[in-house]
């Protein structure tokens, strides 16, 4: 997916501190940082539960992100027109919004 490969070339090599790491098998759908890894996937479907009309987002920096907290993960979804990226952050991670904070540059430069 191209829009993918584009959104890799932006992303930073460090995240609020952690370092990336490699993902294996290697490819543009996935990057990841720190250990536990705080995973990016691009080109996700939309989330179970979320709805346009009516789905509770997070605006970080133009980027409208929805939740979803698990037993030990937190997943953010960045719904946009093109395709969707999703972010899960182990909950061991306190301030999770400046992850979003990071990205944000990164998804606005690549994903309309």
């Amino acid at each position: 997916m191209q829009i993918c490969a584009h959104l890799v070339d932006q992303l930073p090599s460090f995240l609020d501190g952690h370092r990336a790491r490699l993902v294996r098998p290697t490819t543009p759908l996935t990057h990841a940082w720190g250990s536990p890894p705080i995973v990016l996937r691009c080109g996700v479907d939309r989330p179970a539960g979320y709805s346009p009309s009516s789905a509770q987002t997070t605006d970080v920096d133009g980027v409208s992100w929805f939740q979803q907290v698990h037993a030990n993960i937190v997943t953010w979804t960045a719904v946009r027109h093109d395709t969707n990226i999703e972010l899960d952050v182990p909950t061991a991670y306190d301030a999770q919004g400046g992850f979003l904070v990071e990205l944000g540059k990164s998804i606005r430069a690549s994903i309309p």
